[in-house]
């Protein structure tokens, strides 16, 4: 015969099991976790910057300010690359140069703000040490679609190794980085096919990737989805960790220790998978730096971010 106690104190431990078991599972669903733990509110929230960095809207104004000031000691030359508006480049080349290495900078802004006139500031770094910086304009959303964004950039860099000679470049040696939505697009181009561009496979020689985020599917379930539109190939095709076959270079990989979590799993991630492949040149965590900071270390020479890059640029 069951002892009617030890059946009684059985039942009773799973009941308490089950009830644990339901109870946890309404936690989850009460939390409604639609990535990585991450309820929808969470996630938004790891993917607006401005939540990690209350003066966000200083230093993007410092951006402008920095780089009006660089324009007017060391004015560029502006050249167009096509035939949209937007379609421009700044060249900040070394007085006489000759078979200079090339940093292009794509910059940030969400997809939909800022300009080549608010990366300027980090040309005299370059400059300086001998080497030619290019600062790319290109169009925003919403006047065009982020695909758009990709291909002016592709343009752009095509229209750099054909051209630059004539101000001093050396073709041989062109190098691509890009911060925030900008470094997403600097994944790009270092995964882009450029045989597909009637251009060399290996065209990018060396990438520095900053604070960007190189798989777009977790990008496109956060708020960021409300203005950024794309089918689920054009995912697959934007994201940079998705055709790491294409990497033809040494790349460096940096964001700052106060950037929301999101954005520095993108950074670990992304440079984990290069060091895997024998491509990653440094991996770089810039402490008490949030994001809006990051690219502001290359507008000085004694930087780690700065001297890793010239050192790339040099080697």
């Amino acid at each position: 015969m069951v002892n009617r106690r030890v059946f009684a104190a059985g039942l009773g431990a799973g009941l308490a099991a089950a009830f644990l078991q339901t109870s946890t599972q309404a936690l989850a669903q009460a939390r409604q976790m639609v990535f990585l733990g991450y309820t929808q509110d969470e996630l938004d929230k790891a993917y607006d910057q401005r939540v990690w960095a209350p003066d966000a809207q200083a230093i993007i104004d410092r951006y402008a300010r920095d780089s009006a000031a660089v324009r007017g000691r060391m004015p560029p030359r502006t050249e167009r690359y096509g035939d949209g508006q937007a379609e421009t480049l700044d060249i900040f080349a070394p007085p006489g140069a000759s078979g200079a290495p090339v940093m292009v900078f794509i910059h940030g802004g969400a997809w939909r703000a800022l300009t080549k006139d608010d990366a300027s500031a980090p040309a005299p770094t370059f400059v300086d040490a001998g080497c030619i910086y290019v600062a790319l304009n290109f169009d925003n959303i919403p006047t065009v679609r982020l695909p758009d964004m990709a291909e002016q950039c592709r343009r752009a860099l095509v229209w750099v190794h054909r051209n630059i000679a004539r101000f001093g470049g050396d073709p041989g040696r062109i190098h691509v980085s890009g911060h925030s939505s900008g470094g997403h697009l600097c994944g790009v181009m270092l995964t882009t096919d450029w045989r597909r561009h009637d251009a060399p496979a290996d065209m990018i020689k060396g990438g520095a990737a900053l604070s960007g985020m190189y798989e777009l599917y977790p990008v496109l379930l956060s708020a960021r989805s409300a203005y950024v539109k794309l089918s689920p190939d054009e995912v697959a095709a934007l994201s940079a960790m998705r055709h790491l076959d294409h990497v033809a270079c040494p790349v460096i990989v940096a964001w700052g220790d106060r950037e929301s979590p999101e954005f520095q799993r993108h950074g670990a991630e992304f440079a984990t998978a290069l060091a895997g492949m024998g491509r990653l040149r440094a991996r770089l965590v810039l402490e008490g730096v949030n994001h809006f900071e990051v690219p502001e270390a290359l507008n000085d020479p004694a930087s780690g971010l700065a001297r890793a890059v010239l050192a790339m640029m040099k080697g």
